[in-house]
């Protein structure tokens, strides 16, 4: 069976390759105009910003650097501000607060032993991640206690904090909330766990306290030590009692999410969009996380345009928008905000009903686009669309790298490195994943691993001219193939996303066998394609059975704070999921978080699926065994928590 099966693949994939979707002349002219060395110039201008969600700086990189070049280069641009402050929900995320931030020092004051002097640990003008982001401003001492994570009660038993310095390895704000806010602690020191990275000792890690605004009168700030600096400390404090001195210049103030909007629009049908996302937030000095991917949509807006102009490629008959956003929190602002943002096609959308028939055909995410793969030891990716929205995204883009592959780019000043590259299965983690929530076929191109990942080591030389512009070129002409396309163009990519699916069940029912998961449902082969007039958009067939399904009633994804009051045996079977799905990720790479599959669960409930036919689905998606138990059990929570409808 699998060498038949093996050969109708290879079969149905020749006789769809025969020529790239992206007509070369139109991919050449692009190639030649896009600048990977003017994207690398526009990431050493953002990075010299601290460029934190809310924050007047990352309002300041918005309208200085992105907006004043997207109008010098005469393309139509605007930002577009949403408040934040710490209270204010959109969605089921409640935004961050305005924090304005000048600068701050941690010392260790004190310490055992007569040839002591005090010493500076860091300071934020030489690695502005060493204060953590959100700190309150203020100064403090106090005596460092080392409480391990210091994230949850058991850490802190035979250990009092109180009127002392909290020295932990968890993340900055859920210490604090465990330190400081329950137990006194005037301050938290956060260093490295000892699996993190520990062959760079003296990386800085990115951090940050997170404070809801009905936290900001007791919160404190915190910092951020290296693996070496904690190793000193720990020496100082086998000999005795070791005091630090704090110093946060920070202040909260109202904040803004801060958005920039830029459009080339269409000729024929503006108001089908095709979306370009990159996040332009983070702590000053990161580079590829991701200036790296702010810059390159700033150098795609300007060569289409050029281009465009000059006639050597088509004018879009349908809108290309680029959004450069404050990750996930700018995202589900936008969205929660613009009803009109929608699928182009069918979607049971959760939202009241558009305002204006305006919608989306896809969208790409830039995050982390332009590294210098040998530096970081990392390869360039593209994620395909989840189950729950199939498309021609995949299809498509797999074309376009294969396309730049061949093209073998490089920049004049860029590197001349082999190109890894991989198409993975979905991954959550960045802004692709509030557009896949409303069913939009949507995509992240990014780079992992990446060992500089959140770090003081994501900087400018990290990343290469010659990657940016192969990413950017890739990028571009997929963006100006679905701008451009017509009736014939998306035929052709239909067929080719035909073979893929049809190839993508026949192999799913392989290895649903192999997995001994019994014989492959017969209503699962294969999916529906309903060509829109606009493209393909798909349906995954489904058993028919009589009633209505659970409906989604919020965005995607959910905020984790919707479930910290889980209590009894919710709280029980929602931690033992949460561990058992961990464990799997950790020895079977290709199984899914739970929080993978509460997000995907979710994204099948369109009112129309029972929860037999989305147990089914997640079987084949992820090879594992799912049953109607386990997706009624989920429901039951969500709709406890008004997250879905049931009838």
């Amino acid at each position: 069976m699998r060498p038949r099966i093996l050969l109708l693949l290879l079969l149905l994939s020749v006789s769809v390759s025969a020529q790239h979707l992206v007509k070369q002349d139109v991919f050449n002219a692009i190639a030649q105009e896009y600048s990977g060395e003017r994207a690398q110039e526009t990431i050493r201008e953002i990075v010299e910003y601290h460029r934190i969600q809310g924050s007047p700086m990352m309002a300041g990189v918005a309208e200085k650097v992105v907006l004043a070049k997207l109008k010098s280069y005469g393309i139509e641009a605007k930002l577009e501000q949403f408040p934040s402050d710490g209270a204010r929900k959109y969605a089921t995320f409640v935004s961050p607060v305005g924090w304005d931030m000048r600068g701050g020092e941690l010392w260790v004051e004190s310490a055992p032993g007569t040839d002591f002097k005090p010493y500076r640990l860091c300071r934020y003008a030489d690695a502005a991640m060493c204060v953590a982001t959100y700190s309150k401003g203020g100064e403090w001492s106090g005596q460092l206690v080392d409480v391990g994570s210091g994230t949850s009660a058991g850490d802190y038993e035979g250990k009092d904090v109180n009127g002392k310095v909290a020295l932990a390895s968890g993340y900055a704000a859920n210490v604090v909330r465990e330190a400081v806010l329950k137990r006194g602690a005037v301050g938290v020191v956060i260093y490295p766990r000892a699996d993190d990275r520990p062959e760079h000792p003296y990386m800085v890690r990115y951090n940050g306290v997170w404070p809801r605004a009905d936290e900001v009168e007791k919160t404190r700030g915190g910092f951020m030590i290296s693996a070496a600096q904690y190793a000193e400390i720990k020496k100082l404090t086998k000999k005795g009692a070791v005091q630090v001195h704090g110093k946060v210049d920070a202040s909260y103030v109202p904040g803004q999410l801060t958005l920039v909007h830029a459009w080339i629009r269409g000729s024929e049908k503006p108001d089908q969009e095709v979306l370009i996302s990159g996040h332009l937030d983070h702590p000053k000095w990161s580079a590829n996380d991701n200036a790296s991917g702010s810059a390159a949509m700033v150098e795609m807006a300007r060569a289409l345009g050029v281009l465009i102009k000059a006639g050597k490629i088509p004018a879009p008959r349908r809108t290309i928008h680029f959004l450069w956003v404050p990750e996930y929190y700018g995202t589900i602002a936008y969205l929660a905000s613009h009803l009109e943002v929608r699928r182009c096609g069918s979607w049971d959308d959760p939202r009241p009903a558009p305002i204006k028939p305006s919608c989306v055909i896809a969208n790409l995410n830039l995050d982390m686009v332009g590294e210098d793969t040998v530096k970081t030891n990392g390869r360039f990716y593209f994620t395909r669309t989840p189950d729950s929205v199939p498309s021609f995204l995949d299809a498509l883009l797999e074309d376009v790298l294969q396309q730049t592959r061949e093209a073998n780019l490089f920049a004049p000043t860029g590197t001349h490195n082999y190109w890894p590259t991989e198409v993975i299965p979905y991954t959550q983690g960045s802004d692709h994943d509030m557009f896949l929530g409303l069913g939009i076929p949507s995509t992240m191109l990014g780079h992992d691993p990446d060992w500089t990942h959140h770090t003081s080591e994501d900087t400018v030389d990290k990343t290469d001219a010659s990657e940016l512009l192969r990413v950017g070129t890739m990028a571009s002409a997929a963006v100006e193939w679905m701008a451009s396309a017509g009736e014939e163009e998306w035929q052709l990519v239909i067929n080719r996303t035909t073979a893929a699916l049809t190839g993508r069940s026949m192999e799913t029912a392989m290895r649903w066998r192999e997995a001994g998961m019994g014989q492959f449902p017969k209503t699962l082969w294969g999916a529906v394609i309903k060509h829109t007039g606009i493209g393909p958009s798909f349906t995954t067939q489904l058993p028919q059975e009589t009633g209505i399904g659970p409906r989604r009633l919020t965005l995607l994804p959910l905020s984790p704070v919707v479930f910290a009051d889980l209590t009894g045996d919710d709280k029980k079977w929602w931690e033992e999921q949460d561990a058992k799905f961990a464990h799997l990720v950790e020895s079977l790479a290709t199984k899914p978080t739970f929080e993978l599959l509460v997000y995907e669960t979710l994204n099948f409930m369109d009112g129309h699926r029972s929860t037999s036919n989305i147990a089914q689905l997640l079987s084949a998606e992820y090879l594992m065994p799912f049953d109607q138990a386990w997706v009624d059990r989920l429901v039951k929570i969500l709709a406890e928590r008004k997250l879905v409808a049931l009838k």
